[in-house]
């Protein structure tokens, strides 16, 4: 007779991660209200909870806001998505001292496998939620729970009513049933607005209630990922931890620039920049690409607008980033219109395939990847990982890049750049 152990997860979610690392480097910041801004200092993508309590709304337009801001002594920062990333790694391995088994969600959650742990649970997560703070002084949230969607609950719940312990363990069923019939189904993980319309037309308005749902219906409107949803509700995990994510099937890199741009030549320089972005991912998963899209377009703002886009089609994948470049730039050549103040231009490489498997052209002169060029392309690959970003580039992707967004708020890159460690008077 085998016996299976009940699943128990947890969500750990960095609270207000990107004002959290600012003020790890400064804090003279605790307890007052940040904000983080978009690129080129447009929108707000970030709030401490003060920022919060003073009425300002995600996604507010910089400008709108700026005089109120100033006058409530609001600390605002341009966002340093270096330093942020660099801050979620240490998070990240933090975690990792506490299970084997872990999903990074997104750059500021990741889920955990507490099935084989101590039975003080209680003490267990406590532990970890100190942990972190102490390793890397990010305050974190934590909700445990038989399904990954009920964690998700239960760390919403953390967040509102017990902000103080930091986490919540939602393992007990008739505790479950009482969370989830005060819990809005529109904040359920994975319940978008559309779906959220549908149940409430059907009078389906918190959690408890879709998950007594009828099967049936539930796969009939929202097919078999939804049913998953409603079982997780349920307490029966459907979703594993997915400790290596799959490879993405398109890569999209795009920015507004700083400043509007008018000439090819700028233009092609900044394509460039995301093409050899946008093909260092693509070797990371080992993959080839044989379909790149170009698009730009000028703000929408202004009176002559014009926005285009091109496909091009390799006649073998690749992953050689001076061969994608020249391709983007031959698509840059078809859609761009002079005399146009263009603001944003972009690039996607799809029909992503494994670099193992390679379909030849029978009329194409050079078959299959060239060892030199695969040697070069992880030189680059490693140097680059090893002593920064962009050490070594295509000269296409230019030096001056009069292009570049705006970030006039942004703090140093205190843990990845020696000019930027910060200096102890003593």
């Amino acid at each position: 007779m085998s016996f299976t152990k009940p699943k128990l997860f947890a969500l750990v979610d960095c609270n207000n991660f990107y004002a959290s690392c600012e003020r790890v480097f400064n804090p003279r910041l605790n307890g007052k209200p940040i904000v983080v801004l978009s690129n080129n200092d447009g929108c707000v993508i970030a709030r401490s909870n003060e920022a919060k309590v003073l009425g300002i709304p995600m996604g507010a337009p910089y400008f709108e806001f700026a005089d109120m801001m100033k006058a409530n002594r609001v600390t605002v920062f341009s966002s340093n998505y270096t330093l942020y990333g660099e801050m979620s790694q240490r998070v990240m391995r933090t975690l990792e001292q506490f299970t084997p088994e872990l999903e990074i969600y997104s750059i500021d959650e990741a889920f955990l496998n507490l099935e084989n742990q101590i039975p003080k649970l209680s003490d267990y997560t406590h532990r970890i939620k100190q942990t972190v703070y102490q390793w890397t002084g990010i305050p974190i949230s934590i909700g445990v729970a038989p399904t990954k969607t009920l964690a998700k609950v239960a760390n919403k719940y953390a967040k509102k009513h017990v902000p103080k312990e930091g986490y919540f363990i939602l393992n007990d069923p008739s505790l479950q049933e009482t969370i989830l019939k005060n819990f809005s189904v529109e904040d359920v993980w994975g319940i978008g607005r559309q779906i959220t319309a549908l149940l409430y037309r059907n009078g389906i308005r918190t959690a408890w209630e879709l998950a007594c749902a009828d099967d049936h219906w539930i796969k009939k409107n929202l097919s078999i990922v939804g049913l998953r949803t409603v079982w997780e509700l349920r307490g029966i995990s459907c979703l594993p931890l997915e400790e290596s994510p799959p490879p993405k099937k398109s890569i999209v890199r795009s920015r507004s620039f700083g400043c509007e741009i008018f000439t090819e030549s700028d233009l092609a320089e900044a394509l460039s920049c995301h093409v050899a972005s946008a093909a260092e991912t693509l070797r990371s998963q080992g993959g080839l690409t044989s379909f790149i899209e170009v698009f730009l377009t000028t703000s929408r703002f202004k009176d002559s607008f014009y926005c285009n886009s091109t496909h091009i089609t390799l006649p073998i994948p690749s992953d050689y980033t001076p061969d994608l470049i020249t391709c983007a730039k031959k698509g840059l050549k078809k859609i761009y219109r002079n005399g146009f103040a263009y603001k944003k231009i972009g690039v996607m490489l799809s029909a992503i395939s494994p670099n193992q498997t390679v379909q030849q052209d029978l009329f194409e002169k050079d078959k299959g990847r060239n060892d030199k060029y695969q040697l070069l392309m992880e030189l680059m690959d490693k140097t680059n990982a090893k002593y920064g970003r962009e050490l070594l580039k295509s000269a296409a992707q230019g030096v001056s890049r009069s292009w570049a967004m705006t970030r006039s708020l942004s703090t140093q890159h205190f843990t990845t750049s020696w000019d930027g460690l910060l200096k102890v008077k003593i």
